[in-house]
């Protein structure tokens, strides 16, 4: 919602000019809300058994809702429940009204604070957002709920519907909307909103509501509450379908010590599972994490493809995550990408300290270095594996089906000191140059990174060298050859839509037999639930882009694991499905 929209009613009241409706009571917007919404759902109660609740609200709005909500669960929850709070917006406010809506009740300061050090930019797409530290996730799908809750995939224990009121904004209200509340419904979902206008009544009845109608507050005489008695929703593309939850506390052991399995790791221990990481090398982030510097560099795409908003939800995400780990994590504030003949500046993004980031990570997780894992079958004593080892994840017969292909990239170092003005903020073309940073004593420079396709040697070549200066010279002609003081060599894992792979890995034979119909259409025939390996993972094909998109990886596999509503839309999830390229092959026939 933009400022000239959005006006103060008796400079108190905040109200919308697009739908001629205010966002509150007049009366006291807070004491309305507990009564309607929490009462609706009979909260603190209905969240007294559970160790996980999600929450759904259809209109964001000023957050108070949010607010209110999360001030209660820190207060009644039991120890060590996690909340989910899911949320719809297609006008978000600005930090500025929001702060300023909020302020009126003194007792949400500290939930007010927190959701203004976490809120989202008002870009579309979902933005997950953890607050106190990690007992409460904020969901928020920017966007016209229409469009937003069909991308969502969740199972929801209650939910509160407080778009402006029917008359002023149908759409809210539309059997459509009521049809994707029932499809995300948790079995006995609680229903609470203040409007009692006929059609609500029967288009939540007419999807398996039961509801009542209850004295309302303040002028209002009634409003309406429900509980789901439908029945559950069936996944429409079952070879994508979700594994079973583990239990909290399992133990899960993760193969590979690089930035997509620590923040994995970080993740899922978060969400109170025990896990264990296994690093072959001497220390974790040795590999192609293991630079001096890493960038965020953003991916100029303005398509609706499931490529494009992976990684403008990766790059929000990654930006959030890492500031939150640790504010002063970026090393070069800024970067200026070179597309064609344009430039475009992205103040956020710019290099980052791998250094520092694996000792913030290394001291929060059990790691185990210089193990070599052969066999999947060595981590008997875990509940579930997860393979984060790039392209040696495909190694095992369990995965060696996997499209995952090796890429060297080799850097190089420059002597910045020769360099009387060098430059101040990441430069992103073909390849990249790093403004100086000292490592080890000295003011380097780094440009690269080159790209050896099926090449796993890792041996420092001339070649690579004149092909990363060739580039940098292209971003800053003012490169010099003879200021080569060095270079560093890894090996990356690439997938062939240059997607990463994240989820449950198939049993490839099983897969074959059961959807090897699908070359006649999915459409009447009756398909069986995916067949995967038993509690065994993958995230790997992250290739360039790692350190952008490991911590929403991390996120969407703790998710899955756990049975929390994913970070991300349906479409995405089943983009870097594991399974996908098997599936594709399979509808071609």
């Amino acid at each position: 919602m933009t400022d000239k929209d959005l006006h103060w009613q008796n400079d108190r009241i905040p109200a919308s000019r697009r739908y001629g409706d205010i966002y509150f009571s007049t009366i006291d917007g807070l004491l309305e809300s507990r009564h309607v919404f929490l009462g609706g759902i009979n909260a603190p109660e209905i969240w007294q058994d559970k160790d996980h609740f999600t929450l759904l609200e259809n209109g964001f709005g000023t957050g108070l809702n949010f607010a209110m909500t999360c001030h209660e669960w820190l207060k009644t929850a039991p120890p060590g429940a996690r909340l989910t709070y899911i949320a719809t917006e297609k006008h978000p406010l600005t930090k500025k009204d929001m702060d300023r809506t909020l302020s009126f009740w003194p007792e949400l300061f500290k939930e007010k604070q927190n959701l203004l050090a976490k809120y989202p930019p008002a870009t579309e797409g979902f933005h997950k957002r953890e607050l106190f530290e990690g007992r409460i996730k904020l969901l928020l799908l920017c966007g016209d709920s229409a469009a937003m809750l069909p991308q969502l995939e969740a199972k929801v224990d209650a939910f509160y519907l407080d778009g402006f009121a029917p008359d002023r904004n149908p759409d809210m209200w539309s059997e459509k909307i009521f049809l994707e509340i029932a499809r995300l419904a948790a079995p006995q979902a609680r229903l609470a909103t203040f409007s009692v206008a006929g059609g609500v009544q029967r288009g939540l009845a007419a999807v398996g509501f039961q509801i009542q109608k209850v004295p309302g507050f303040g002028r209002k005489r009634e409003n309406l509450r429900g509980e789901y008695a439908g029945p559950a929703s069936s996944t429409s593309k079952p070879w994508y379908q979700r594994p079973a939850p583990l239990a909290k506390g399992s133990r899960i052991a993760i193969i590979g010590g690089g930035i997509a399995g620590l923040t994995a790791g970080l993740a899922l221990q978060n969400n109170g599972y025990r896990v264990t990481i296994y690093e072959r090398a001497g220390q974790p982030m040795n590999q192609a994490s293991g630079n001096p510097a890493g960038i965020i560099d953003p991916v100029i795409n303005n398509g609706q493809g499931a490529e494009a908003v992976f990684y403008r939800a990766a790059l929000l995400h990654a930006v959030n995550y890492f500031r939150t780990l640790d504010p002063d994590i970026f090393l070069t504030q800024g970067l200026t990408k070179f597309n064609g003949k344009d430039q475009v500046h992205f103040p956020d993004c710019g290099a980052i300290s791998p250094p520092r980031i694996r000792d913030i990570l290394r001291a929060r997780l059990h790691i185990i270095c210089g193990a070599n894992i052969a066999n999947i079958m060595a981590c008997d004593n875990a509940d579930a594996v997860i393979l984060c080892g790039g392209p040696a994840s495909h190694h095992f017969p369990e995965t060696n089906q996997l499209p995952l292909d090796p890429v060297r990239g080799q850097i190089t170092f420059l002597d910045a000191d020769k360099y009387d003005d060098p430059p101040t903020r990441v430069l992103c073309g073909k390849g990249y140059l790093i403004p100086p940073l000292d490592l080890n004593g000295r003011t380097i420079m780094i440009a690269g990174a080159s790209f050896g396709q099926g090449d796993q040697n890792t041996d420092i070549r001339a070649e690579d060298h004149r092909e990363n200066l060739e580039n940098a010279k292209i971003l800053w002609p003012g490169i010099a050859d003879r200021t080569v003081t060095g270079g560093r060599c890894a090996i990356r894992a690439y997938s062939p839509d240059h997607l990463p792979l994240c989820g449950p890995v198939p049993d490839f034979v099983k897969y074959q037999a059961a959807y090897e119909m699908l070359k006649h259409g999915p459409k009447h025939q009756d398909f069986v639930s995916a067949p995967y390996q038993k509690n065994l993972h993958i995230i790997s094909g992250l290739g360039a882009r790692g350190f952008m998109s490991a911590p929403l990886l991390g996120d969407i596999m703790s998710a899955l694991i756990c049975g929390e509503p994913l970070p991300v839309a349906k479409a995405v999830y089943e983009s870097l499905h594991p399974a996908r390229f098997l599936i594709r092959k399979l509808v071609k026939g």
